[in-house]
């Protein structure tokens, strides 16, 4: 049973081309609140008589969980923020300004900090990853687009005995470099690099590991400085000094909440594949910025929502997938935890679903919130 799992909303691709400012503008309206209380207007009021509020929907869905979830909306109107469930075993309420481990949404943060070094010429998508990592054996012949769209046959870590390693010490620190050298010998998972799309956070170790040895700094430290500062993003990082995240609660955990354990070994081993937490009013920043062409150009947002079909049918971009509805997001789960973050969709709606209980249905919950038309 893997501790670590990440994923997409829906499988399947569409030909939509990149998200545009109207997501953004509709995100940023966060002068006009919107009420938690209003009816539901989402895929599950279809053919109801009495659609329920968004409040008394969330708390349906997380009436079972030991934990919650928060969500925020950005649309025309302005930007929801609503919560419902427990922060930790003591059963404190969920506030809409909690921090969560965010999981694989840290890969769209990743691809935007690659892509910015390719704005500033320090590397080229079509640049072999061994021309800046020379000893990285195992990446001859991989360029840097085929790290962010997964493409490289780079092999999944958490499909080895790495897990083990990670169980048999809890409060370890784990480097990228400690964990891609443990799969340095072995075989890709297809050849030539670029013959197939299959998701694997071993592409994103090892974007991280490019992103510091570029820029001469740890990626918490680029992060900072090139993301969370400039935009606002006061309650989201990476790494030791990052703000502390609410419990998240799964079987797989040890007493089955992250209470009473630490999590450094799991966080860290993540890295720039899944280690970052943050908040959904940050995402929500985040995503809005994105869109807005404040952290990447228009060309390189291009390259990002460039899809590939995948194997298993998703859509895969640079640090961004598609369904086949055009939603351009990235979902993510790791150990009590799961985060669905969506850029784009056909109303320029703004989505961020974050739990802290594996049970929740975060994708389920995003198609709840969005306008059926």
């Amino acid at each position: 049973m893997a501790v670590l799992v990440s994923g997409v909303l829906i499988t399947g691709c569409s030909s939509e081309g990149p998200v545009t400012s109207d997501a953004g503008a509709a995100a940023s309206q966060q002068n006009q609140p919107l009420d938690c209380e209003a009816p539901l207007s989402g895929a599950s009021t279809a053919g109801t008589a009495t659609p329920v509020s968004v409040q008394a929907h969330l708390e349906k869905a997380t009436r079972s969980t030991s934990g919650g979830v928060v969500v925020a909306l950005g649309t025309a109107q302005g930007v929801l923020h609503c919560a419902a469930g427990r922060a930790d075993t003591a059963g404190a309420p969920l506030s809409t300004d909690d921090v969560f481990r965010i999981a694989s949404v840290t890969k769209t943060f990743t691809a935007v900090l690659v892509m910015q070094l390719v704005e500033e010429g320090r590397v080229s998508l079509e640049d072999q990853v061994t021309d800046v990592l020379p000893d990285l054996t195992m990446a001859k012949g991989v360029t840097v687009r085929q790290l962010l769209n997964h493409s490289s046959g780079l092999p999944e870590f958490l499909d080895t005995s790495f897990e083990q390693a990670v169980r048999e010490d809890f409060d370890r620190s784990w480097t990228a470099a400690e964990v891609v050298a443990q799969l340095d010998k072995g075989e890709r998972e297809f050849e030539p690099p670029g013959a197939q799309h299959r998701y694997s956070n071993t592409n994103y170790l090892v974007a991280g590991m490019l992103v510091e040895e570029l820029t001469g700094q740890s990626l918490s430290e680029v992060l900072r400085a090139r993301i969370t500062e400039p935009l606002g993003m006061s309650h989201t990082g990476l790494g030791p000094d990052r703000p502390e995240p609410v419990t998240g609660f799964a079987p797989a955990l040890p007493g089955g909440n992250t209470e009473g354990f630490s999590y450094r070994a799991l966080e860290s081993a993540a890295g720039a594949a899944g280690g970052m937490v943050s908040t959904a009013a940050d995402l929500v920043t985040f995503a809005t910025a994105l869109a807005d062409g404040q952290l990447v150009s228009a060309e390189s947002l291009a390259e990002m929502t460039e899809f590939s079909l995948a194997e298993d049918g998703m859509g895969v971009g640079l640090g961004l997938m598609q369904d086949e509805g055009g939603l351009i997001h990235h979902e993510g789960r790791l150990g009590g935890y799961g985060s669905l973050m969506i850029l784009s969709s056909p109303n320029n709606d703004v989505v961020v679903v974050l739990s802290n209980d594996m049970y929740v249905n975060v994708a389920g919950l995003a198609e709840d919130l969005m306008p059926t038309s």
